[in-house]
């Protein structure tokens, strides 16, 4: 079998069955347009999307309102797990509806500075609507060996479930460890029981949390005590949203607007995310007339979503500017539980033109305020922001994954590939999860495929439908793409703008000469290709290109001659490619490039085939640049030639590595290590 890892075109069939799912989406798609389309009606008031003086004071409160209501809980899940009790193995439930606060008690338990001390290991398995016992085993092994990755004969992914049971037996014996089963699903014993039964060879104390929307799942588990999780009273509900919706305002203002505050919390239905999403709404419209017209929203009284925390989750949804709707969406691509990097990202909501199509404009900066006002609005889960600003990380909660995927449900599909590379994807939307028919003509919407593929398998040799494919991802996976797989893709899915394979050596071998025929493409990441050695020539007609990442492709030896053809790229890189020779000296015409990590540049002289330190003159636009310098010393003329003093937008300029390091003083900018 194909498929296991449904971020598919959404997997809510839980709910109501899939071809009704795409009716009631259509039918509430239809009718939020009529809602939108009076403004005066519903959008509130016209402002501008990041002139909110309450944002950062926001973003720093995140996270703090789910353990309202939940103290008593917490409490009474740590003094179980921490009892004396001799018993060899006994598991926690916590039941509850989704968005109920099951994943954000867990993480306060499992974070919790007694636990740590209490156990010899902590393991965390988000397990989620397919089970898999490979992989339910795999994440343990890992968690309590201490090693991310197994390499070569050590493998995991080859290991039957046998194995891996057996290996997972003698990893966790005579060891008291805390497991975290997260989102779990599946209620057949069948499933479980290999699993289950090693477990008990842990030592004595051990403990396992698990949460689940299914009393099912809990009755199943053996010496398993239920902790059914209470919505939040509206007392509490209103605590949530007071906590988000009044930060930053008077006495006055609060008091004003405390009524209606609370009338509109309790349309909370219990749920803490739905009161924390609902307050970060309200935060950000001023007035009481605003306030009223969400209490009045037609929104409420759509039948589908009015049993369910989505409509709390449409209301703010529908409030976000459009570009920050498809941006949002495009989350759902991803696996749930994935660890969203904001950097790469940015990179690609840019490639599919969810940040505008303005070159001049500083998208990067546009989608970093982007990524700031969904994590403020409460959208995203463990946001984390370096001391910069510049860099972050987050995850998404469950219940906000199904909804992105609700939203999603016409155009993404992600699979998990099970089995060996001669196999057919179908991206038909009425059967996406078996992977095998072909698809009617316009049939298939799908626009974005993301892939997680373990080693030892591949991406599957065709992919039926892929003619509408905007972006392609491969999230993990060695030897995941072989040569003919890039081929038929590269020949049939012509309106890719996006071809992500940046993990560790997701090719086989080299990147075929097919590519170009993606003459829409934007975005290439091929990092941590170790195994190519070269690119083909045609990839430079891709003349709509703006970003190549070659970092860490460790055999490249040199960049096609023609790249300097590539005249729209803004991105260039080619960090810890240690046998790549001297870029081309055709590269001086890449006059748009703002990033220029790794460049291999000759400094001692001018070169009539090599790109020289001089050649840098006419790229003013770098924001960044790191040089790998050849030559035994660096010539003043090239120096000057490099007129970096012309390159005002330049802070920094960084050696990669090699012999020396170029001292030079332009505006704001320093050069060194």
């Amino acid at each position: 079998m194909l498929g296991s890892y449904i971020t598919h075109c959404l997997h809510t069939a839980q709910v109501v069955r899939r071809d009704d799912l795409a009716f009631k989406l259509k039918e509430i798609s239809d009718r939020l347009d009529e809602i939108a389309n009076d403004r005066s009606e519903f959008r509130l008031i016209s402002r501008s999307l990041f002139q909110h003086s309450r944002l950062v004071e926001s973003t720093a409160l995140a996270g703090g309102s789910a353990i309202i209501g939940r103290d008593e809980v917490k409490g009474d899940i740590v003094s179980s797990l921490l009892s004396a009790s001799t018993e060899v193995l006994k598991t926690i439930s916590i039941v509850g509806m989704g968005g109920v606060g099951k994943t954000a008690i867990a993480q306060l338990v499992y974070h919790d500075e007694e636990v740590k001390q209490h156990f010899d290991n902590r393991i965390w398995v988000c397990v989620s609507e397919v089970f898999d016992e490979k992989k339910v085993a795999k994440t343990i092994i890992k968690g309590v060996e201490h090693v991310k990755r197994f390499k070569g004969a050590d493998s995991l992914d080859s290991f039957p479930l046998s194995a891996l049971l057996d290996r997972m037996c003698r990893s966790i014996h005579g060891k008291k460890f805390f497991l975290v089963l997260d989102d779990v699903w599946a209620d057949d014993m069948q499933h479980w029981e290999g699993l289950i039964q090693t477990f008990k060879h842990g030592a004595p104390g051990s403990r396992i949390l698990l949460t689940t929307r299914k009393d099912t799942v809990a009755n199943m588990m053996e010496d398993s005590h239920v902790i059914h999780l209470e919505p939040l009273s509206d007392e509490q509900c209103w605590m949530v949203v007071s906590r988000e919706a009044f930060s930053g305002r008077g006495v006055e203002e609060c008091r004003n607007l405390e009524d209606i505050g609370k009338r509109i919390s309790n349309k909370c239905q219990g749920s803490p995310l739905a009161a924390k999403i609902l307050g970060a709404l309200l935060r950000f419209d001023s007035g009481r007339k605003a306030w009223e017209k969400i209490l009045n929203s037609e929104i409420w009284e759509l039948d589908f979503v009015s049993k369910q925390l989505f409509a709390s989750l449409l209301l703010s949804y529908n409030d976000l500017p459009l570009p920050l709707r498809e941006c949002f969406k495009y989350c759902a691509v991803f696996p749930k539980d994935f660890v969203y990097d904001g950097e790469t990202i940015i990179y690609h909501w840019m490639a599919l033109g969810y940040l505008g199509l303005n070159n001049d404009e500083d998208l990067e900066l546009k989608g970093r305020e982007y990524i700031s006002y969904l994590a403020a609005c409460s959208f995203f889960q463990d946001f984390l922001l370096d001391t910069d600003g510049l860099k972050s990380t987050w995850k998404m909660y469950d219940i906000m994954h199904d909804f992105a995927q609700f939203l999603m449900i016409n155009d993404g599909i992600g699979i998990e590939v099970n089995q060996g590379g001669n196999s057919t994807i179908d991206l038909s939307l009425s059967r996406a999860r078996h992977f095998t028919a072909y698809i009617p003509e316009g049939h298939c919407r799908a626009r974005h495929l993301t892939a997680c593929i373990p080693e030892g398998h591949c991406l599957p040799s065709s992919i039926y439908g892929a003619e509408k494919l905007r972006s392609l991802t491969v999230i993990s996976g060695e030897n995941a793409v072989t040569n003919e797989t890039a081929r038929n893709i590269f020949n049939q899915a012509k309106r890719l703008r996006l071809v992500d394979f940046g993990c560790h050596n997701a090719l086989m071998g080299t990147i075929p000469k097919e590519i170009g025929n993606l003459i829409h493409l934007r975005h290439i990441n091929l990092s941590g290709n170790g195994k190519i050695k070269g690119l083909p020539g045609s990839l430079c007609k891709l003349n709509n290109l703006q970003y190549l990442n070659l970092d860490n492709c460790e055999s490249l030896g040199n960049l096609p001659n023609e790249i300097g053809n590539l005249i729209n790229l803004i991105y260039l890189r080619t960090l810890h490619c240690y046998k790549l020779a001297c870029y081309p000296k055709s590269a001086r015409r890449l006059t748009n490039l703002r990033q220029l990590r790794g460049i291999v540049l000759r400094a001692d002289r001018n070169d009539p085939n090599e790109f020289t330190l001089g050649d840098l003159e006419n790229l003013n636009h770098l924001r960044e640049l790191s040089m790998v310098l050849k030559g035994n010393a660096v010539n003043d003329r090239e120096l000057r030639r490099a007129k970096f003093e012309n390159k005002t937008h330049l802070k920094e300029i960084k050696r990669a590595r090699g012999m020396m390091t170029v001292h030079y003083e332009v505006k704001a900018s320093s050069v060194g290590e």
